[in-house]
């Protein structure tokens, strides 16, 4: 078979397949981008085969999923005996840089310089147990926080980050500053219940009540994916790039305060690389070795403990 025609059956039952047949497909984010890569190819292409597919990869590889969209088809033809087969190229892998991190006092003075609710953005960002992704942050929620175990008797608590990357779910520690902070934010903008706990419902607003109306009436599910890329940028735009560019000499992203949480956690306060791991909601600790930065100060001190013979 030398081509498939890319048909509205197909794409029903593609989409079918990533929903709910395949078990690698877990998070809800990596389903809405399958499914917008997907809406793209079925839009822009009225037959798949060998020349269609490298114009897709010369169209959309620096930019999308394609590549993966691509070999989940191949997936679905195999799972359903349809012979045809993609011929993917080998990609080539770069070498994964390691973002810059920063210390707590250059954090400091950029806090410093925020409007409020930047800086208790930035502030969640980084002191929500080892460092939360933007996206975790744009979905964080005020009952995420079990607001009725904090008292003077209990300062530390925990908040679930829920449905996060992979389709997994984890719970952090929060320090009591930043719960007080979050508190005080609760009572600036009227959400506070009659019981004094905060209402349900996203913790940090970017202009969700006038969004696109209509679409959010009409497919809640593509509004709400479209919404999260809205906030998504302005968080990266508005406040990361905006705020951090003064660093001299570093590019710091949200990515980078993560990276430099774990460090400062392994480095100076000695938390075991495990519950960092936990924390960061890495599935190998492989991974998060990578995100803790090993101090050569460290490195001394270990070798002054071993010794030698």
């Amino acid at each position: 078979m030398e081509e498939i025609a890319l048909d509205n059956q197909l794409k029903s039952d593609l989409i079918d397949y990533i929903v709910s047949l395949d078990e690698s497909v877990k998070s809800r984010n990596t389903v809405k981008s399958y499914g917008a890569v997907i809406n793209n190819v079925f839009k822009s292409y009225k037959v798949l085969n060998k020349d269609t597919t490298k114009q897709m990869l010369k169209r959309w590889g620096k930019r999308t999923k394609i590549r993966a969209v691509l070999a989940k088809i191949n997936e679905y033809f195999l799972y359903n005996d349809i012979n045809y087969i993609i011929r993917l190229p080998k990609s080539k892998r770069s070498q994964r840089k390691i973002p810059d991190i920063i210390s707590r006092e250059q954090l400091k003075e950029v806090l410093d310089k925020c409007q409020p609710e930047e800086r208790l953005i930035l502030s969640c960002i980084f002191n929500f147990g080892a460092g939360l992704r933007i996206s975790e942050l744009i979905n964080l929620r005020w009952e995420n926080i079990d607001w009725s175990m904090w008292d003077e008797n209990n300062k530390i608590i925990s908040a679930k980050i829920v449905d996060s990357k992979g389709g997994k779910s984890r719970e952090v520690p929060i320090p009591h500053f930043t719960l007080a902070e979050l508190y005080e934010y609760a009572q600036k903008i009227g959400h506070i219940d009659e019981n004094g706990i905060p209402k349900k419902g996203r913790i940090f607003d970017f202009g969700s009540e006038g969004y696109k109306k209509e679409l959010k009436l009409l497919n809640p599910d593509e509004w709400e994916s479209k919404y999260e890329e809205k906030a998504y940028d302005f968080i990266r735009h508005n406040i990361i790039n905006r705020r951090f560019k003064s660093i001299p000499n570093k590019h710091i992203t949200a990515h980078s305060l993560r990276h430099s949480r774990a460090s400062e956690l392994y480095n100076k306060h000695n938390v075991p690389i495990a519950k960092i791991q936990q924390w960061l909601g890495h599935s190998d600790i492989s991974t998060t070795m990578i995100y803790v930065h090993i101090s050569t100060e460290k490195d001394s001190k270990l070798m002054e403990e071993v010794g030698g013979v």
